[in-house]
């Protein structure tokens, strides 16, 4: 008796395939997107291990080891205090510096201006001169006698600078301001050369006019102010 075989049933087409596409999908975004948290939350040991390590593998075998930055190290370092660097500038003397410039500094007609690299005696023009004129008064050479003896004992080198307000002066004697800032200058230039024998080469003299300011000349304080020789003791390094 012949066997008869039994029809299969027919396939029925599964219509919810799609659903491990999406469930792939979804999986990888969410890969994904942790992996965006991690970067976003970055663990610092783990951050200098990853970054030292790309740069070796980016780098000449002898490349010295990347210097990773320490957060602590944005932190704004405090400056160097103004003692520290004026003892750099000055050598081991600054002590008679300051010393010296101390008793110079108690006039009250006088500033005292420390720096850096300098230190600025600013003696007011109506110390020294006369009206539009460069020739010392004696009414100012009593301070002048005082700078004289210290700048003979000290190595430093010295400048003088002299400086008016921005009023126009034309005479005979001086064109300009220019002419009279710069006399002034060279005048008590020679006078500490010829008073005190402090040494030439360590001198000079310039004449910046009214071309550098410290005040407004728009009022007539800010012009006096302005009016002015500065006498710059230079640090080490700093020739005048």
């Amino acid at each position: 008796m012949a066997r008869t075989r039994r029809k299969r049933a027919p396939e029925h087409e599964n219509h919810e395939r799609w659903l491990v596409s999406y469930a792939d999908f979804i999986t990888l975004l969410f890969a994904f997107f942790t992996a965006m948290y991690a970067i976003s939350s970055v663990n610092e040991g783990k951050y200098k291990i990853v970054s030292e390590s790309l740069y070796r593998a980016f780098s000449p075998v002898d490349a010295q080891p990347m210097h990773i930055v320490e957060e602590s190290e944005f932190v704004e370092k405090p400056a160097r205090s103004m003692a520290e660097e004026f003892q750099n500038a000055f050598s081991t003397d600054y002590k008679e510096i300051v010393s010296a410039v101390k008793q110079i500094e108690t006039d009250s007609k006088v500033a005292v201006i420390y720096e850096k690299n300098k230190v600025t005696i600013r003696l007011p023009d109506s110390l020294l001169f006369g009206v539009g004129g460069a020739k010392l008064m004696d009414s100012g050479l009593e301070m002048l006698d005082e700078v004289g003896r210290m700048l003979k004992r000290l190595p430093n080198s010295v400048r003088v600078e002299g400086h008016t307000d921005n009023i126009p002066i034309k005479t005979d004697s001086f064109p300009s301001n220019w002419e009279l800032s710069g006399d002034r200058a060279l005048n008590i230039l020679k006078y500490f050369i010829s008073e005190h024998s402090v040494e030439p080469r360590r001198l000079s003299a310039t004449g910046f006019g009214e071309f550098r300011p410290v005040s407004s000349n728009n009022t007539a304080s800010g012009r006096a102010k302005n009016r002015r020789v500065d006498i710059l003791i230079l640090g080490q390094g700093h020739d005048s």
